[in-house]
């Protein structure tokens, strides 16, 4: 009879709110339910709350710690390391960039915050290094000129083997980017990039030309070897764009629609790509053809060694144009291999 008493009392202790937290540190939105207030640390205003949630970061204790230059060579930094937070549903009005600084070990998890960016310039959320970090992010709502999200780490250390999530990336006008995987200072590589819903931007998800290499940094100067997932890209003008510099093995899953007038779904000129497509071309359909510049797939000079599998069939859809300059490239539509005739629009 005791053990069960025992047994019960252990139950009912742990539905009890607040005997249990997740996160080292927890924020609320200023229009968090009172009951979440109430657990939380940290409580937010809706004014400048990037200043607030930065702190929740960084309350974190910094280490001494190595990260992958390439598979044999480990080179020493020092980062924030080992540290959780949760940012709570609600609206986080942000006046300024939200920068999140090198980490190692560290998770946020925000996947009911909505993130309200007020600039018109400048990029709303920016994520530096990361080392087997684990990021899940709300929803970024910007009508900058900049990105929603930029992965953009810093010398101090690349972006590497980390998760980063969002539920949503929403532009207003056609201005922007979604989301940037920006390797103009640093790698990003090794990382897994998931999403349900981008939409509204100039560019749903770029990934520009990373930086040179450097022959004092033996594998520097890539975006390689990261995977991509969303659900939905639409109503940009490109919806996915990679450049060519630097980029290669990426690995994509999406759902993609060139939606607007003379819009683009995929342009790459990257290399070894392996691509997953649900294509859509709506405008293809709605608007006469004539001087229709809408695209499903457009290869950029380089692009190389690259298989998309497009469902259903990419005749189905608007003009493909193949401007690599080479043949390498094969798409797949219903397992039957075809290539794209060069500079000539089918």
């Amino acid at each position: 009879m005791k053990l069960q008493i025992i047994f019960a009392s252990a139950i009912l202790v742990g539905l009890v709110p607040g005997n249990s937290r997740g996160a080292d540190i927890i924020v609320a939105a200023a229009n968090s339910p009172t009951e979440a207030k109430a657990r939380a640390d940290i409580i937010c205003d809706g004014m400048g709350d990037q200043i607030k949630l930065l702190a929740s970061f960084t309350r974190a204790g910094r280490t001494k710690t190595v990260y992958e230059r390439n598979p044999r060579t480990l080179l020493p930094t020092e980062c924030y390391a080992g540290h959780s937070v949760e940012w709570l549903a609600g609206d986080y009005f942000l006046d300024d960039t939200l920068v999140i600084p090198d980490a190692e070990d560290c998770a946020i998890e925000a996947e009911g915050a909505r993130f309200h960016y007020l600039p018109a310039s400048g990029d709303a959320v920016v994520l530096t290094g990361l080392n087997r970090c684990r990021f899940h992010l709300g929803t970024v709502f910007s009508g900058s000129t900049g990105a929603a999200l930029r992965v953009k780490p810093t010398t101090n250390m690349p972006s590497l083997m980390s998760i980063v999530g969002f539920t949503g990336l929403i532009g207003t006008g056609q201005k922007g980017i979604g989301l940037c995987v920006d390797s103009s200072v640093e790698n990003v590589c090794t990382m897994r990039f998931e999403g349900t819903d981008i939409r509204g931007f100039d560019i749903g998800v770029f990934v520009p030309d990373a930086r040179p290499a450097s022959p004092d940094k033996p594998g520097s100067g890539k975006t390689d070897t990261d995977w991509y997932w969303f659900d939905y890209v639409r109503m940009c003008h490109t919806c996915i764009r990679e450049e060519h510099n630097g980029i290669d093995s990426a690995c994509w899953f999406v759902n993609v629609d060139a939606s607007i007038s003379n819009a683009v779904a995929i342009r790459t000129a990257g290399s070894f790509g392996r691509w997953f497509v649900m294509m859509g071309t709506a405008d293809w359909h709605a608007r006469s053809h004539e001087s229709n510049r809408t695209r499903s797939i457009i290869l950029d000079p380089g692009a190389n060694n690259n298989v998309i599998e497009v469902t259903p069939p990419l005749p189905f859809f608007a003009p493909a144009e193949n401007n690599s300059g080479n043949d390498s490239n094969i798409i797949l539509c219903t397992n039957q291999p075809m290539t794209l005739p060069r500079n000539v629009p089918f």
